[in-house]
């Protein structure tokens, strides 16, 4: 718990610090720029909050004594959105609906199923992971963030957040392992996996004219900053829905054989197709090579059973794709 705190606060201080380098940078309106700043403190309190198993164990016995306060205590992350729309002048009640339906519906789904421990898939699961994945894909949430310009990143750290109150609160689904930290093991089998799918993604995708070899020079603080905004906003919340929830409730439904290969495989070909609608529609290039990927992700998963070890080879797939191809 310590380990996590420390976490927490490091990730408030780099969001002050560059808060501040902005601040010197560029003529912004302080007041708008604290609001923008606390909104996020908040949010990340919220994304490392829930890594925390005796914070989940407390909020899951209040879920299990009222339903009210199940679909109440997650609507509490209104008040980062209050906090930054009131400071920065960009409240409107059709963004707040639009948030408040995003964090209610997954919710309201799985409420049924809150006093018992998931055992197996079921079409409310499949529902709520829907109803988290597509509203932020889609980009449904548009509109809500918008000082000083669209923020797109507030979706995906919302979707972390919804999703794992939904599924480790309400759902009860144990081996998610939803961590933010690293265990050298989880480096290890994160750098492994990545260096699995390079040796055969890179040569398909150039063989299939998906990607194109563009070398140029990047310096490691460039490397580092996408690292890590890649890990926070896109990683994390994809390995959640896709490896901890997915593949997870899918090992756990499945009766016979091995049940890790077939949960991978299925998990792995769910993912693949959530590429299609990227254009070309359908972009099955995509879809392929992202099926292969989801492949070492989700084994990364199994290994370790933690998120952290995933997410780590998804972010280093995503930032060596973005800088050379």
């Amino acid at each position: 718990m310590k380990k996590t705190f420390l976490t927490l606060g490091g990730l408030i201080v780099l969001v002050a610090l560059a808060a501040g380098l902005i601040l010197l940078r560029i003529r912004l309106d302080p007041v708008r720029l604290l609001a923008f700043v606390s909104c996020l403190a908040l949010v990340l309190t919220a994304l490392v909050g829930l890594t925390l198993p005796g914070l989940v164990r407390q909020l899951r016995q209040h879920a299990v004594a009222s339903p009210w306060a199940a679909l109440g205590m997650p609507l509490l992350l209104l008040v980062p959105y209050l906090v930054f729309a009131f400071g920065s002048g960009t409240f409107s009640f059709p963004a707040l609906g639009k948030l408040a339906a995003y964090i209610a519906v997954p919710i309201v789904l799985l409420l049924p199923d809150r006093l018992h421990r998931a055992e197996r898939v079921g079409w409310r699961d499949l529902a709520a992971m829907l109803a988290l994945a597509l509203p932020v894909s889609a980009g449904w949430l548009e509109g809500i963030w918008i000082w000083p310009y669209e923020l797109y990143f507030f979706s995906p750290l919302f979707c972390v957040c919804v999703g794992a109150y939904a599924f480790l609160v309400i759902r009860n689904l144990e081996g998610v392992g939803y961590r933010l930290t690293f265990r050298k093991g989880d480096v290890v089998d994160g750098l492994v996996n990545f260096a699995g799918f390079a040796l055969i993604g890179i040569p398909l995708g150039l063989f299939l004219g998906f990607l194109q070899f563009r070398p140029h020079g990047v310096s490691a603080a460039d490397f580092a900053f996408q690292l890590f905004g890649t890990y926070l906003t896109i990683a994390i919340p994809e390995e959640l829905l896709f490896r901890g929830i997915l593949q997870n409730l899918l090992v756990k439904s499945i009766r016979s054989g091995p049940r890790d290969l077939y949960g991978l495989l299925l998990a792995s070909v769910v993912f693949g197709a959530s590429h299609l609608h990227h254009p070309p529609v359908p972009n099955w290039k995509y879809a392929l090579l992202a099926a292969l990927a989801g492949l070492f992700y989700g084994n990364a998963y199994r290994t370790r059973q933690r998120l952290s070890a995933p997410a780590l080879t998804h972010a280093l797939v995503d930032t060596v794709w973005h800088f050379w191809f």
